[in-house]
């Protein structure tokens, strides 16, 4: 990333994510200084999901508290990704999980849910492109003695991806193929875990349903067919979920 300009308002993005954009800028632009501000505005984009500087100060002083249980619930409530889930969590993973019973997971685009998960007892390998979470996480399951980590990794620069039980994929697939298209399936495919657990929402940021669910039903199970077979289909609390096996010899 030496060589791509960036200003320290995005030190905590990926620096493979940070050089992807830029290439993918300079590819598009007539000249280094149209490049550099695409960039910019591709930065605020991303890290407009991220936490804010404050939210991590706040997150590390719960985590220097006592009470580890209410710290953490509160921690959960400063990321939008497990903000959302928060008053349904418990009900939502154990539907997912109970069925499948897996020992380690490998959550792509984990925002801070390896810490929820680290706490359910489940060996957790996360990544996500915001470096504040992920060294959140890796401290916290550190104090905790959990066995959970994360890495700081773009998905679309095909990082290698460790084994495990189950993969989760919430909600990330639309994000990976509206960046580039065919990225989804291609990322889904090369997952080395034999059981995935994929979602997708089912409103617009804007609380709009538009159709999302049939839309994303017809797409990922055609998408997804010659690949995996699908165990289940469900639908809770705002999130159309799938459980898909990889077909053997896949």
């Amino acid at each position: 990333m030496s060589n791509t300009p960036v200003s320290a308002k995005y030190k905590d993005v990926c620096p493979d994510t940070v050089s992807r954009l830029y290439a993918e800028a300079l590819s598009k632009r007539k000249n280094a200084k149209e490049a550099e501000k695409a960039l910019k505005t591709a930065l605020h984009q991303i890290t407009g999901a991220f936490m804010t500087s404050d939210e991590l100060k706040h997150a590390r002083k719960l985590l220097a508290g006592e009470d580890a249980d209410a710290a953490l619930f509160e921690t959960l409530k400063l990321h939008a990704s497990t903000r959302e889930r928060l008053e349904h969590i418990d009900a939502f993973y154990d539907t997912l999980l109970s069925p499948i019973a897996p020992k380690t997971l490998l959550d792509l685009a984990c925002g801070l849910n390896p810490l929820y998960l680290g706490h359910r007892g489940y060996a957790v390998r996360g990544l996500d492109v915001s470096g504040g979470c992920v060294q959140l996480i890796n401290d916290w399951a550190l104090r905790r003695g959990w066995d959970v980590s994360a890495q700081c990794r773009d998905l679309l620069c095909a990082p290698a991806l460790p084994e495990t039980d189950a993969a989760l994929m919430m909600k990330l697939l639309p994000v990976l193929e509206q960046q580039k298209k065919g990225a989804a399936m291609e990322l889904l495919t090369s997952i080395p875990a034999p059981v995935l657990i994929v979602t997708f929402p089912l409103k617009t940021l804007g609380g709009r349903s538009v159709g999302m669910e049939k839309h994303y039903s017809d797409w990922f199970e055609q998408s997804a067919a010659q690949a995996f077979n699908i165990e289940r289909r469900d639908v809770l609390f705002g999130e159309l979920c799938y459980t898909v096996r990889r077909k053997a010899g896949d």
